[in-house]
């Protein structure tokens, strides 16, 4: 009787850490500054968040393995990896380390050719719509697209993205570019947090990139990450129901539409239909 007794509680105590929620604060490990926007996940899977602008986090496990992987990570610094079990027997706080991105040699010149657009630049819904809902849930998850820039660099200038609906008076979201491998977002081109604000209703909606000197050069991933949405805001009629959400119109049998739901969730491609970004660049 005794040692069903134990057995019992045993099994009580790991359902009890299997519900638990982990919360926790993120710190720059040299200035102890918290650090806002850092991405927390749990690997392979869409259970993520993003902390707050007090570096504060708080992850539902939902009854995941103590072994299952979380990835704790931003743009800057050295990603630090642990398991639930880690988590759940450390304390809350959590420092990253700054770890600038070292890239090759870039041969510098003036950009003083034509201005020219590349990506999808359909302001219809041919291809339906796309988009990311919640409020809290949608935070980390990510859409973009396949933007082919051709052989020789070229300065960005400028993000346009047609808006269909938006819940929010305003949508924070973190850009990302990255390479291409076996038609899926790989790694990381950009060294620095860009933050851009989302305020248009609907419509075309142009976002100045002009101040961050981004050159690159051949086909590139570009996504949106969705971070925070203003407190106030109306809900959508989708299908019927009513839904906090943001909308992208999407252009069908163009370029492809690249997705994860989650931080550390894994990409998918749907080549049917592309969002309608386009990028203004400059040769």
């Amino acid at each position: 009787m005794k040692l069903l007794s134990t057995f019992i509680l045993f099994a009580f105590i790991s359902i009890q850490l299997h519900a638990q929620v982990i919360n926790g604060k993120v710190l720059d490990a040299a200035s102890g500054k918290s650090l806002e926007y850092v991405n927390i996940g749990i690997v392979d899977t869409p259970l993520g968040t993003i902390t707050d602008g007090q570096g504060i986090f708080s992850l539902d496990t939902k009854g995941q393995s103590l072994k299952a992987v979380v990835r704790i990570s931003m743009i800057g610094y050295k990603p630090q990896i642990f398991t639930l079990e880690d988590l759940f027997n450390k304390e809350s706080i959590i420092k990253l380390v700054n770890e600038p991105i070292q890239l090759g040699e870039v041969t510098v010149k003036p950009f003083l050719g034509k201005l020219k657009k590349v990506g999808t630049t359909s302001k219809t819904a041919h291809g339906g719509l796309c988009g990311i809902g919640g409020t809290q849930r949608g935070r980390g998850h990510e859409i973009g697209t396949k933007i082919e820039l051709g052989a020789t660099p070229v300065l960005l200038r400028a993000l346009h993205i047609n808006v269909h609906n938006q819940s929010f008076d305003c949508s924070l979201f973190r850009l990302h570019i990255r390479s291409i491998v076996g038609n899926l977002p790989s790694e990381e081109l950009l060294t620095e947090n860009i933050i851009l604000p989302l305020t248009k209703k609907s419509g075309w909606a142009e976002i100045d990139l002009s101040k961050y000197n981004l050159i690159f050069s051949g086909d590139i991933a570009l996504t949106l990450e969705w971070v925070a949405v203003s407190a106030n805001g109306k809900p959508i009629s989708i299908n019927g129901k009513k839904e906090y959400c943001i909308l992208f119109n999407r252009e069908k049998k163009q370029g492809c539409t690249f997705y994860k739901w989650g931080s550390e969730a894994r990409w998918s491609n749907n080549p049917e239909a592309s969002p309608s970004f386009y990028l203004t660049v400059q040769e």
